[in-house]
C-alpha cells in the first residue's frame, strides 16, 4: 500500500555568522562568494568599493549597520549579490552554509521589533540547526530590500 506524502517546500539559503547573529540569505540573488578583496572606502561609511571581474560592487558594511563599529576582518570572504541595476556586497568572517530549510520554519519578525531595532533589515526568523550536531539556532533571513536601501 502506497502512501500519499507531499514534500514540504524548502528554499535554499545561504546562512552565515556575524558577530553573535546568524544571518542567511536566499541563495538565488547571491552571485558569487570570493575571498575577501582590497575594498575602497573614505572615512566613516557604511559603504566602500570593490572589483570583481570588471565590475564595480558596492560594499555595505553590514557588520557596522548592526553593531555600531567597523568589523576587523582582514581575511574573510565578500558575498556578492544582484541589485536590479548593480552588484553589491557584504563582508563575511567564514565561508557559509547552504541550506534546505522549509517554508514551514519561515516566520516574519514582528514590525514591532523590525521598527526599532538594527535588525529592521531581516524580514524573518527561523530555527534551523546550523551544523548537523548542533542545537537549533535563531537565524534572521536579511530583506534584500532594505539592504539595497541602505546602499543608496
Amino acid at each position: 500500500m502506497l502512501i500519499n506524502q507531499k514534500k514540504e517546500e524548502t528554499l535554499k539559503f545561504l546562512i552565515f555568522s556575524m558577530g553573535n547573529l546568524h544571518l542567511a540569505m536566499g541563495i538565488d540573488s547571491v552571485i558569487r562568494i570570493i575571498p575577501l578583496p582590497q575594498i575602497h572606502r573614505s572615512g566613516d561609511k557604511l559603504l566602500g568599493i570593490a572589483t570583481y571581474e570588471g565590475r564595480e560592487v558596492l560594499v555595505i558594511d553590514l557588520y557596522k549597520r548592526i553593531y555600531g563599529k567597523e568589523s576587523q576582518i582582514s581575511k574573510g570572504f565578500l558575498v556578492i549579490f544582484a541589485g536590479r541595476q548593480s552588484w553589491y556586497g557584504i563582508t563575511i568572517a567564514s565561508l557559509p552554509n547552504v541550506q534546505d530549510v522549509p517554508l514551514s520554519l519561515l516566520q516574519p519578525v514582528p514590525p514591532e521589533y523590525r521598527d526599532r531595532d538594527t535588525l529592521g533589515i531581516a524580514s524573518h526568523m527561523m530555527q534551523v540547526s546550523i551544523r548537523k550536531s548542533e542545537q537549533l539556532q535563531t537565524v534572521f533571513l536579511l530583506d534584500g530590500e532594505l539592504l539595497l536601501k541602505m546602499a543608496s
